[in-house]
């Protein structure tokens, strides 16, 4: 049996995209688990949209995440991916060769003429479709077309994904598979670099179905056994439409760009379209390559669910901080340096420990504003959001409330930073309560704001345990103000 080889090959015409991914993420683990070779191979043939710095972000993106497969990866010095574009004259060979086998031809014919044909077979309501009229010329000029057999029944394949496929044959006419002889075309050069590359499985995405028919008459005239296809669903917008850049982000570097952990992304991505039967949602690489099977990716189309993606990603912080506070604060630095005044490093790690700010991160971004309320300076916040009404607050219960937490804290000790203290500051603001007859919202609500001047942030005594004894008196001698104001 030959060896199972897959390819990755993108087209350099923009930024690295969250389809491609999920593509190659696919090819990787059937290579993986199957003990095979996956081929990075840049498609670069078209000279108008294709830029260096386009693959440049392509392959840094799939080496970044692990994707960039075992052979025609760049690493450095003269050796880099394959590019097509370094192909041409074996491009030309095969050609050629089709040329003189009298399976291709030239055809001149101008635009206006294929128009005007087109034009008439609509009115007729028959098929659109070249009607060969260059198919006996002898000029050598013009595109070069495939001549598909006459006699050729449905073109069918047994697909990894959709079981039994098939098209009929006559409804492709003899299609372009190159401007010139110096200029193929994807379909031309794609079964090329199959064939010359060994590829033994094409694994891609479904809007690439009414490609394979073409590729595989042309696999037929040169002689060449197929490759096994497969074709992965769709990912769809929450509208069910395709996955525009209109809609939605679509390029890796927005989401890593915002704080997404490579491998949570690839978690994510691995279930849009696939699943395991016990339903397993968080997965390690080698559980994926373990569990992997293309008998298990759906047909239909997957959206993408960014909430989905949120909480993926949750779960990663979560476990990494947990884990390897080095490690993270090391990725995650790019986010907080800058963000967050320069602090202690080490109180910093020690905050994201801390479990009350365990799971309030999705994405790294979103750390600094989490950080806010213990270095930044205390926001100008309304009485009305200190004495919410829910709690049916008095000015008069407030000014003691704020009295008596001065009171409390004026008594108390301890070093910023220091948790141990969490529970003894957390038992003398509890005791404000008691001591002045009123329920725990009274008291806790309007101390919580107090430090932090927000809605929303962690619980009263994490607040004072990293702002220090300095600063959370002056944070309640400002409420106490407001109160007199």
């Amino acid at each position: 049996m030959s060896k199972i080889r897959l390819r990755i090959p993108p087209s350099p015409t923009g930024l690295l995209h969250i389809g491609t991914v999920r593509t190659a993420l696919y090819n990787y683990l059937f290579a993986k688990k199957n003990g095979g070779d996956l081929v990075l191979r840049i498609e670069d043939t078209d000279k108008t949209r294709g830029t260096t710095a386009f693959e440049e972000d392509i392959i840094n993106g799939l080496q970044q995440l692990g994707l960039a497969g075992n052979e025609g990866v760049h690493v450095g010095g003269d050796y880099g991916p394959y590019r097509q574009s370094e192909r041409t004259e074996i491009y030309q060979n095969y050609l050629k060769q089709l040329l003189d086998e009298d399976k291709a031809y030239f055809c001149a014919c101008s635009k206006e003429r294929l128009e005007e044909v087109r034009n008439e077979q609509m009115a007729k309501k028959l098929p659109t479709r070249y009607d060969g009229h260059c198919s006996k010329a002898k000029e050598a000029n013009g595109v070069i077309r495939l001549r598909v057999p006459n006699d050729r029944g449905d073109i069918t394949w047994m697909d990894l994904v959709r079981g039994e496929t098939a098209i009929h044959a006559k409804e492709l006419d003899d299609f372009v598979i190159a401007r010139s002889i110096d200029d193929p075309l994807y379909h031309l050069t794609v079964v090329a670099d199959d064939h010359d590359m060994k590829i033994s499985h094409v694994i891609r995405g479904e809007d690439h179905i009414s490609n394979t028919p073409k590729q595989i008459l042309l696999f037929e005239a040169f002689g060449w056994d197929l490759p096994q296809f497969g074709h992965l669903p769709l990912i769809l917008n929450q509208d069910k439409s395709k996955l525009s850049k209109r809609k939605n982000k679509v390029s890796m570097d927005d989401f890593l760009g915002e704080g997404y952990l490579p491998d949570a992304l690839l978690n994510f991505l691995a279930l849009l379209g696939w699943n395991t039967p016990d339903e397993q949602e968080i997965f390690s690489m080698e559980e994926l390559v373990e569990k992997f099977s293309l008998d298990r990716v759906h047909k239909g189309g997957a959206v993408f669910d960014l909430k989905k993606l949120d909480w993926i990603n949750g779960e990663y912080i979560k476990t990494m901080i947990r884990e390897n506070i080095d490690g993270f604060y090391e990725i995650a630095k790019v986010f907080i340096v800058g963000a967050v005044s320069n602090e202690d490093e080490g109180l910093i790690k020690k905050i994201l420990q801390d479990p009350d700010f365990e799971g309030r991160f999705k994405k790294l971004s979103e750390i600094p504003e989490g950080l806010e309320p213990l270095f930044a300076e205390l926001p100008d916040y309304p009485l009305e959001l200190i004495a919410k009404e829910k709690f049916k607050i008095t000015p008069e219960m407030l000014k003691q409330v704020m009295e008596k937490a001065i009171e409390v804290v004026e008594n108390l000790e301890w070093k910023k930073g220091d948790v141990s203290k969490n529970q003894g500051i957390s038992e003398a603001f509890m005791g404000i309560v008691s001591a002045l007859e009123l329920k725990n919202g009274q008291v806790l609500w309007p101390i919580r704001v107090a430090l932090s001047g927000l809605e929303r942030s962690p619980n009263f005594a994490t607040l004072a345990v990293y702002l220090g004894k300095e600063e959370v008196l002056k944070r309640l001698k400002v409420a106490l103000e407001k109160v007199d104001g």
